[in-house]
């Protein structure tokens, strides 16, 4: 159950609070171990949740028009978004007439990889605006790697074209995520509250009108606004190798659904190919620009094998090289790969792949001398909250940009380096369009109170052994190759799991995490068991082939369960 706001009415807050005495019953949802307390109450015009591309894009636009005052809440630092990790660059045409490129090809690259289910609108906005937003971003000071004085442009699997954008090699998110940050940190009207836990979204009269945050040294913290900007990123921490920060655990998807959004296509999670094996150690990313400046993979015998999987070789979708690897690793009983670097040179490495070189060498692997050892890794999750061409979700008042949201960009498989692309495109539209809607809202004249339904009992629980748990079983029964049995069996072990948790009583983010990951895991096992087919990002070795049947998405919501995308409700 989400928070209700009793009676109050939209507005904008000026003045500071201070703090107001309440009672607070306790939410199953989300199961807090907080008896009646102080609860302080914040006030903002729009409330932005997420620091990566596109929730700090999303807090420039609406800040750029002094008419409304922004917060932006992030779970860890400014700087520790998804974003920041990001190494293989950013897909934009912006110099077709030297690279013989063109938007009409990337959209068509960009719809093949959609395989059916990407909305061709949404497409050609994406690629038709990005060029500007990247160019923006450089106005802004980003700094782009060049060659001969121009932006220099690399091609990945998918490209047809050279049309990708990298900054000091594999460094583009940190370079863009820099350039977002020092400018939200220069804009007056921005407040962002680092190292904040959000439970839930409130709504009232099923719009949305603020949120219920947590902060280690001030408890619980309402923070009432006319608008809400999902840009929390995705889901990929429920799989046990995964190339994601701390922070994605699903904790948007979820929220959203508890207020009563629609989500879409969580079946759809895309697999990096190529993550640095290392027992023991942090999983890292090595980015596919590796293979398209000459890597090649080999099993552990020193044969090269992708040939054999397909035409395009290591330059195949990743969802081929995904399938390809892991079928290698399962035919010579090893648990990785090896990605064999030598032939692309040390000045080349040196100069192109910097981090990747940076990150092996802490585990003593020369690639420039020797082969690195990866295996595959959930690393983007195209499914989440269904949003329209301008951010809007199914409840008024929120809104959903990035990696949390479904626009119909990726369709069943995201093309490699639009994401980053996607992220600035539709956190200036979800911020230009939430500033639009709240123009016409009244001030409110009181504060809102606060109602949190209770009814629970304590109970002691491993929380790290049951999420240990969650990430094998993801990674076993609905990871790269599914199939229709184990996805129930699945299912109704992650029923039982959510069971056990509802009756625990929960006082900090890493019990309300699990309660999320527990939840978008058995939406993400009933949407991969209705999905009777091979598309995609999706693969059943049950249902290998692509059915027409099934060339639409399936939707999911608490008011309606699930259904396919024009199905009545």
């Amino acid at each position: 159950m989400v928070p209700q706001a009793d009676g109050a009415s939209q507005g904008r807050y000026r003045k500071p609070r201070a703090w107001v005495t309440i009672a607070v019953m306790l939410n199953r949802r989300y199961l807090c171990s907080f008896d009646a307390r102080r609860i302080l109450h914040r006030f903002t015009d729009v409330v932005v949740v997420g620091a990566g591309a596109a929730g700090l894009r999303a807090a420039c636009e609406i800040a750029a028009s002094a008419a409304a005052s922004v917060t932006v809440i992030t779970k860890g630092a400014i700087r520790d978004a998804n974003t920041d990790r990001a190494q293989g660059g950013v897909a934009a045409v912006l110099m077709p007439e030297r690279t013989g490129d063109s938007t009409e090809l990337h959209v068509e690259d960009t719809l093949a990889s959609g395989c059916g289910l990407a909305d061709e609108e949404v497409v050609r906005i994406t690629i038709e605006e990005g060029v500007e937003r990247v160019r923006e971003l450089i106005d802004w000071g980003a700094k782009f790697d060049r060659k001969d004085g121009d932006i220099h442009f690399t091609q990945e699997g998918g490209h047809r074209k050279p049309r990708i954008a990298h900054a000091r090699g594999d460094a583009t998110g940190h370079e863009i995520l820099s350039v977002l940050a020092a400018r939200v940190q220069a804009m007056p009207s921005i407040q962002v509250i680092e190292d904040a836990y959000v439970l839930d979204a409130i709504t009232e009269d099923g719009r949305c009108t603020g949120l219920l945050t947590w902060r280690s040294h001030a408890g619980l913290v309402a923070i009432w606004a006319r608008a809400v900007v999902l840009a929390s990123g995705g889901y990929g921490r429920l799989y046990r190798e995964n190339t994601n920060g701390p922070h994605a655990t699903g904790d948007g998807a979820a929220m959203a659904y508890r207020a009563g959004a629609e989500l879409k296509d969580l079946e759809f999670v895309q697999f990096h190919p190529t993550t640095l094996y290392i027992a023991g150690a942090e999983r890292f990313l090595i980015t596919e620009a590796a293979r398209g400046e000459g890597g090649v993979l080999k099993d552990a015998a020193g044969v090269r094998f992708m040939p054999s999987y397909h035409p395009m070789a290591e330059l195949a979708p990743r969802d081929v090289v995904a399938r390809a690897i892991l079928d290698r690793m399962n035919r010579t009983n090893q648990p990785m790969v090896f990605l064999d670097l030598t032939g692309i040179g040390r000045e080349k490495l040196a100069a192109s792949f910097p981090g990747i070189l940076a990150i092996c060498r802490r585990f003593d692997i020369d690639p420039v001398r020797e082969p690195i050892p990866v295996r595959p890794g959930a690393h983007y999750t195209i499914g989440g909250v269904a949003a329209d061409c301008w951010g809007r979700t199914t409840v008024p008042g929120l809104y959903a940009c990035g990696e949390v949201a479904v626009t119909g960009l990726h369709g069943a498989n995201r093309l490699g380096s639009n994401s980053l692309l996607e992220g600035l495109v539709f956190g200036r539209r979800a911020g230009r369009r939430a500033l639009e809607d709240i123009a016409g809202l009244s001030e409110a004249s009181r504060p809102p109170v606060l109602t949190i339904e209770t009814g629970f009992r304590r109970r002691d629980l491993d929380i790290l052994d049951m999420r240990r748990s969650l990430e094998s079983l993801m990674a076993r029964e609905a990871g790269i190759v599914r199939a229709g049995k184990p996805l129930a069996d699945a299912r109704r072990l992650l029923a039982r799991w959510s069971d056990c948790v509802a009756e625990v009583e929960f006082g900090d983010p890493q019990g309300w995490e699990l309660q999320n990951m527990l939840l978008v895991a058995q939406l993400i096992a009933e949407s991969a068991l209705w999905r009777r087919e091979s598309r995609g990002a999706h693969y059943r070795d049950d249902f290998p082939d692509q059915d027409p049947a099934f060339a639409a998405s399936l939707r999911l919501s608490r008011a309606c369960g699930s259904r396919p995308a024009g199905a009545s409700a």
